[in-house]
C-alpha cells in the first residue's frame, strides 16, 4: 500500500479545489434523488493506462524509468442508490521488470467484482459543481497469468538451478520444482530439445486478487463521462514473476483513463450524479421526534373538528367570523413542507373553509400572499413563493370552482418573516414562514 499512496493522494489532492458548497434550494428536481423516480443506473467503462509490477525482479521502488507496460480496462456497473455501485471489471496487459542481469515477461487477464462508493456522495451529499465525483473501490476476483525469466543479454531462458545451484541453504518454494526446469508460468517446464526453444503453452497460471483504487470521474452531459482510476492489485501468491523465493505476495498498479457511457434514457439523469433529498430527511427526522408528532396530531385533529362545523371549536370559530365580518376582512393561512409547493391533506381543509366562506360571500375578493423561510438564494425564494400562490390559486378555481378574478395573487418571498429564525436562533420556527396567506380585501 505504501506503493499506491503518494498516487492516491495526487488523485485527490485536486477533490478540495474543485469542491464548491452547492446552493441546494437552487436545483432542479431532476438533480434531486427520490426512490419513486426512475434514474438511469447502468454505465459502461473503457480505459487505457500504464500498469506498473511491485515484484521481487523489479529495480524501483514506485515507478519504472523505462519499459512501462499499457493495458485496456472494462467495467460494468450497476449504481445503487446515490452512493454506491457494484460493477464487474476486466484488466489485461504486458508484464515486465528486471534485476540482478535478468528479467521477466508476460501477460496477465484479470477478471473482479467490485464495490464502489462514491466519497462526495457520502461527505457532500452530491457531486461536487455537479461536474465531478469521486470514489473508493474495492474487490474480489482472479488473476491469470504468464511469465518466464530470462538472462539480459542473451535473452536465454533461465533454469532454477541457474539462480540457486551454487546457494547452500537457501530458503525457496520451488520445492516441486526440478533443478532444470525452467522458470516459467504458464508454459511446460521441460522436455524442450534446444537451450532456449520456443516455449508451449499450457494453463494460464491464476491467483486471487484484491483491488483497491481511487478514481475521479467528470460530467459532460447525461451521457457521458471522463475518468481517471488508479488501483492496487494486491495478489495471494509471489509467482508472478516467477520468483517465489521473496517474503511479500506481488502486486502490481494500474491507472486508467477512462470514458463512462451511462447506459439508459437520453433525458434522465444517472443515480451517481443526483444530490440527496433533504426534505426526506427532515420528514423522517420529524417522524423520531415524539414532540413534532403530537404537534402533528394536534394540528390535524383541529382542523378535523373545524371542518365538521357542529363542534365547540366550530361555534368559536364561527363568533369569530362574525366578527371579521363586521370588521370587513377574513384570513387563512396553509402551510408547507420544506422546499415544497403541494397542497397536503390538512391545508386542502382550509381552503374548504375558504372556498365555503366565499360562497356565503360572493361580494368578497381575497389577496393570496406567499411566503418562504430565509433558507436558500432571494432569487429561488421568491419564485418558490410564487409557485406556492399558484398552487393555492389552482385549488380554489379548479377544486371549488372560484371565479379567478376575485383573488390577487402577491409572492413576497422570504420577506417580512415571521419567526425570524437567524435572530430567534436557536428557537426560530421555520415552519411558520413556509406558509400562504388568504386575506380578504377591504368592502
Amino acid at each position: 500500500m505504501k506503493r499506491i499512496l503518494p498516487l492516491m493522494m495526487l488523485l485527490l489532492a485536486g477533490g478540495p479545489l474543485v469542491y464548491a458548497q452547492i446552493d441546494f434550494s437552487s436545483l432542479e428536481e431532476e438533480q434531486i434523488y427520490r426512490p419513486d423516480r426512475k434514474y438511469n443506473t447502468w454505465s459502461l467503462t473503457v480505459g487505457y493506462g500504464p500498469v506498473v509490477y511491485y515484484t521481487d525482479v523489479v529495480d524501483y521502488t514506485l515507478l519504472p524509468s523505462s519499459s512501462f507496460k499499457f493495458g485496456p480496462t472494462a467495467q460494468l456497473s450497476k449504481q445503487l442508490g446515490r452512493s454506491w455501485a457494484v460493477e464487474g471489471s476486466f484488466l489485461m496487459a504486458d508484464m515486465y521488470g528486471q534485476k540482478y542481469r535478468r528479467y521477466f515477461e508476460g501477460d496477465l487477464l484479470q477478471t473482479t467484482v467490485n464495490v464502489k462508493a462514491y466519497i462526495n456522495q457520502l461527505i457532500f451529499n452530491g457531486p461536487m459543481r455537479d461536474r465531478w465525483n469521486v470514489y473508493a473501490t474495492i474487490g474480489l476476483g482472479a488473476n491469470f497469468f504468464r511469465s518466464a525469466m530470462r538472462e539480459q543479454g542473451s535473452e536465454q531462458l533461465l533454469m532454477v538451478d541457474d539462480i540457486f545451484g551454487g546457494v547452500s541453504g537457501y530458503p525457496t518454494s520451488y520445492s516441486d520444482w526440478a533443478p532444470d526446469d525452467f522458470l516459467v508460468e504458464g508454459y511446460r517446464r521441460n522436455g524442450y530439445s534446444e537451450v532456449n526453444p520456443e516455449l508451449e503453452e499450457t494453463s494460464r497460471e491464476s491467483s486471487v486478487v484484491v483491488p483497491m483504487g481511487l478514481g475521479v470521474r467528470y460530467r459532460i452531459n447525461k451521457s457521458f463521462d471522463l475518468g481517471m482510476d488508479v488501483v492496487l492489485h494486491n495478489m495471494t501468491t509471489d509467482d508472478l514473476d516467477v520468483d517465489i523465493s521473496g517474503a511479500a505476495n506481488d502486486s502490481y498498479m494500474s491507472a486508467a483513463f477512462s470514458l463512462t457511457y451511462k447506459i439508459g434514457k437520453k433525458d434522465k439523469r444517472h443515480a451517481s450524479w443526483t444530490y440527496k433529498d433533504f426534505n426526506m430527511a427532515y420528514e423522517r427526522e420529524r417522524l423520531r421526534d415524539p414532540l413534532a408528532q403530537r404537534l402533528d396530531s394536534l394540528r390535524q385533529h383541529l382542523d378535523q373538528l373545524a371542518a365538521e362545523g357542529d363542534s365547540a371549536v366550530s361555534d368559536t370559530t364561527y363568533i369569530n367570523k362574525e366578527q371579521i365580518i363586521r370588521h370587513g376582512s377574513f384570513s387563512a393561512a396553509v402551510f408547507f413542507d420544506f422546499d415544497k409547493s403541494e397542497i397536503s391533506r390538512r391545508s386542502h381543509l382550509a381552503l374548504a373553509g375558504v372556498a365555503r366562506y366565499m360562497m356565503d360571500h360572493p361580494e368578497a375578493r381575497f389577496q393570496i400572499q406567499g411566503y418562504t423561510d430565509d433558507r436558500g438564494s432571494e432569487d429561488y425564494n421568491q419564485r418558490l413563493s410564487e409557485r406556492r400562490c399558484r398552487a393555492v390559486l389552482d385549488v380554489l378555481v379548479n377544486d371549488y370552482g372560484i371565479d379567478a378574478g376575485r383573488l390577487q395573487v402577491e409572492p413576497r418571498g422570504e420577506k417580512e418573516l415571521l419567526s425570524d429564525t437567524r435572530k430567534l436562533a436557536p428557537r426560530g420556527v421555520h415552519l411558520v414562514n413556509r406558509r400562504v396567506d388568504i386575506i380578504e380585501l377591504s368592502r
